[in-house]
């Protein structure tokens, strides 16, 4: 019984510190709040940096807004919104003015994309997506 008891203890001790060390492990990668990718390119004697890229992120780690740039300027600019479970609902597309190109809504069930509509931005639809699982 006391041999029963010492190797509950030690299991307890042990299953205390793995949960311990998990946390630990998790809570030091730092959370992201924004991104930004500079690129330098050298050209004989000249040297040029540029913007390559902007990476926004919300408190849950999700990429709020992308904007990718061409030598320093606007090329590719996206926004995003989730919902409460983290699942991508909607995806803006914007030219480099900054004005929206189209828009894309996401249907999700049991935590699974079932459907995509991408719109014009005067709502009316360009095309659509159907997401067909097989599971065991």
């Amino acid at each position: 019984m006391k041999k029963c008891k010492q190797i509950f203890l030690i299991l307890m001790f042990i299953s205390f510190c793995l949960s311990g060390a998990a946390q630990n492990k998790s809570d030091s990668k730092p959370k992201l709040k924004s991104i930004i990718v500079l690129e330098e390119k050298y050209d004989q004697l000249v040297r040029k940096q540029y913007k390559e890229s902007e990476t926004y992120y919300d408190s849950n780690g999700n990429i709020i807004e992308e904007i990718i740039y061409k030598q320093g300027k606007v090329d590719k600019h996206f926004k995003y919104q989730y919902d409460s479970d983290d699942n991508k609902i909607r995806e803006e597309a914007y030219d480099p003015s900054g004005k929206l190109m189209e828009y894309s809504e996401y249907k999700i069930e049991n935590g699974l994309r079932v459907e995509k509509i991408v719109y014009e931005p005067n709502k009316k639809p360009k095309s659509r997506k159907e997401y067909q699982y097989t599971t065991y």
